[in-house]
């Protein structure tokens, strides 16, 4: 069961919602996410129906809808909160203006009284559910503040406390529907209707009624509302919902296409490959959503450190309220004024919210940006990122290699060649497999369907044809077999050595020829290396081609330190000692043939894998696009968020410690210590954390 639950907008509040929850018979596991508004149970439905769940809410003080109803709008007439908030205001404002210009107790009593009464209604309703559940949560500390400061005739604070913190509760209140609402808009990227091809007619549908196989239209303008592949027309499609990237993607027959992106001038009919709910945009909020399990280590902190702060600084309170009075005898009203200062003061409303409000506001700004990081945890990792490993092909090259050149032995034809080469590389998924394949088909050269296929990973492939064995491979494999190269040994190095990569073609029995395979760095990647380097970041490349192919490679980019010729259990031992040697690993791959190496470092990183099931599930981080400078941004914005936690952490603590210390000498009112250390703090650290949102757009 999930359900949207409105008025939830703290730790706190998700906290109690949780334990008032799992103490209903039948339910076994509970999750509530604060930031996002949603409330997962699983129970036993033959014990536990939805109107329990929501009868708890109820009680608890907060609303629910299903989780499909829109997010209502903040500033509408039907937010309750601000209405009361306001209300609360001008009361407080016509109670001032009655006691301290016109001095008239007939005026200003009646408007504090409402002031309180109106803008106590949440805190009473919410504090006595609290009390009900034996939870003591900061709308009792509230209600025990407005009370005693009632008992000694302090009504201006007390309607003071009221109504500023129901102002930082709305506050609180607006960053997290600003949260909610940023992430929510990745769904309204994504048509809620699809035009598709029926019986040669056009029908407009639900997209959740749509079929994988069905045919959707999409005219000039219209966004895409589903993901499939392109069977008919031509046309620029701008994928920035997805991979980030602004600049349109030249489509055509055969290629894949992304719910939520934009169509340009051309008519697109697209062959749907996915239901709705396994589409790239769901999957990316879904994945958004599921982050806030992963917390990040400065949010583990604060909640461990508020659940020591608080009691301690109730129980400073208590007993500065008496014990001055009991043990010196000095005036119980002085000081129980200066208790329940200090009970306003122990709220950690500003300290808990410091981190997750920075690392929700930075995973969603990201995810906008085609930088899709899978919890805080990652993204505060990143600040602490040594050396970072980059797989070769398709990482820092195109991964659109093409065969140069094919070079037959001993009286076979280029076409002989190529076609063997193409029955054997058919079934390998392999980037020099597809390029081979590419090759073959541009030629028209048709290939055999052979038997007992195998592959051998990093090596080559083999495969039975017409009753023998070949194989298509680098050199080494065919020395590991005991094929002698020795003939062609010098023509291998020439062409090594000139940046390509041989695949040899041929059996035991006798050679064929070879293929020369070529990829190219991408354009953006000698930026990408010198910017981790400006960052003091250590820069290494692993991969399996052989050692002259990366050494240029290497060269063009500036990285220092490679390693060729690896396997992918190799990957796994060099992550192990580039680590031992820099610190924390950040490893950067397709998320596919890399998934050992990406498993094990300290930060997985997969890149374009906006159509890879497997690597936006399996990456720690997913880089939506094929433009390597994300990786500076992400790198980026986990090191300013990082900085942004800390300084909210180091405001929120300061603030407090300085209010308490205060509070004795009698220098702080009740008023001060809600509005600047709650109201204050709360709004600074909102506002700070907003700046991670703000960077993500705006790509650094």
């Amino acid at each position: 069961m999930t359900f949207g639950v409105e008025g939830m907008d703290c730790i706190e509040c998700a906290r109690k919602i949780e334990k008032a929850v799992l103490s209903l018979d039948g339910v076994r596991q509970v999750r509530v996410s604060y930031t996002l508004g949603k409330l997962q149970v699983e129970a036993d439905r033959d014990k536990v129906a939805e109107d329990d769940v929501r009868g708890v809410l109820k009680r608890l003080g907060y609303g629910s809808r299903s989780e499909e109803a829109p997010l209502e709008d903040f500033f509408s007439g039907s937010n309750r909160r601000l209405l009361i908030t306001i209300a609360s205001g001008v009361l407080l404002f016509l109670g001032a203006v009655g006691e301290f210009i016109l001095h008239e107790p007939l005026l200003y009593l009646p408007a504090y009284g409402a002031a309180i009464a109106v803008g106590g209604s949440y805190i009473a309703f919410r504090g006595v559910a609290s009390l009900r559940q034996r939870y003591l949560d900061m709308n009792v500390l509230m209600i025990i503040a407005v009370i005693g400061a009632i008992l000694i005739r302090s009504y201006e604070e007390a309607a003071s406390i009221v109504f500023l913190f129901s102002l930082a509760e709305l506050l609180e209140s607006f960053s997290v529907a600003r949260t909610r609402r940023s992430i929510s808009e990745l769904m309204d990227f994504a048509p809620r209707t699809a035009r598709l091809l029926r019986e040669g007619k056009e029908e407009s549908v639900d997209v959740t009624d749509v079929r994988v196989g069905d045919v959707a239209v999409v005219r000039p303008g219209e966004r895409i509302p589903v993901d499939g592949e392109v069977i008919g027309g031509e046309s620029m499609v701008e994928e920035s919902a997805v991979t980030g990237e602004s600049a349109p993607v030249a489509k055509a027959a055969g290629d894949a296409v992304f719910g939520g992106t934009l169509n340009g001038s051309g008519t697109l009919d697209v062959r749907v490959t996915k239901h709705f709910e396994d589409n790239v945009i769901t999957k990316i909020v879904r994945l958004v959503e599921e982050a806030e399990a992963a917390k990040a280590p400065s949010e583990r902190f604060v909640d461990r450190f508020a659940r020591f702060y608080t009691p301690v600084v109730i129980t400073l309170a208590v007993a500065t309220m008496f014990l001055p009075t009991i043990l010196f005898g000095q005036p119980l009203e002085g000081w129980f004024y200066r208790g329940l200062v200090l009970l306003v003061i122990s709220c950690p409303c500003a300290l808990v919210l410091s981190t997750p409000v920075s690392v929700v506001s930075a995973i969603s700004g990201g995810a906008r940006r085609g930088v899709l990081f899978k919890g805080g945890l990652y993204l505060e990792r990143m600040n602490d990122v040594r050396v970072v490993a980059f797989d070769k092909t398709g990482t820092l090259t195109t991964g659109r290699t093409v065969v140069e050149d094919i070079v037959p032995f001993d009286g076979y034809s280029a076409r002989d060649v190529l076609k063997v080469a193409a029955s054997a590389e058919n079934r390998s998924e392999h980037h020099l497999a597809r390029a081979v394949m590419e090759r073959a088909r541009s030629e028209d050269v048709l290939f055999e369907e052979g038997t007992s296929f195998q592959a051998f990973a990093g090596k080559g492939v083999g495969i039975q044809i017409l009753d023998r064995i070949v194989y298509a491979g680098s050199p080494q494999f065919f020395c590991e077999r005991g094929i002698d190269l020795s003939e062609w040994d010098e023509l291998i190095e020439s062409r090594t050595a000139a940046g390509a990569t041989v695949v040899l073609v041929g059996g035991e029995e006798e050679m064929m020829g070879m293929l020369t395979i070529r990829d190219t760095p991408r354009p953006e990647a000698r930026e990408v290396v010198e910017g981790l380097k400006d960052m003091g970041i250590a820069v290494v490349m692993l991969t399996g081609d052989a050692a002259p192919v990366a050494e240029k490679v290497a060269k063009e980019l500036g990285i220092d330190d490679y390693r060729a010729g690896m396997l992918p259990e190799d990957k796994l031992a060099a992550v192990d000692e580039y680590r031992k040697r820099y610190g924390t690993l950040l490893m950067v791959g397709d998320g596919i043939n890399d998934a050992p190496a990406l498993a094990k470092a300290d930060i997985g990183m997969a890149m374009g894998v906006a159509g890879t099931d497997v690597a936006l599930e399996a990456a720690d981080v997913a880089l939506m696009g094929d433009d390597l400078r994300s990786l500076l941004f992400s790198v980026r914005l986990g090191r300013t968020a990082r900085r942004v936690i800390k300084q909210n952490i180091a405001t929120s603590l300061l603030v407090k410690l300085a209010l308490t210390i205060l509070v004795f000498p009698g220098a702080v009112t009740l008023w001060m210590a809600i509005l600047v250390g709650d109201l204050g703090v709360s709004l600074a650290v909102i506002l700070n954390a907003l700046r991670l949102n703000r960077r993500a757009v705006t790509r650094t």
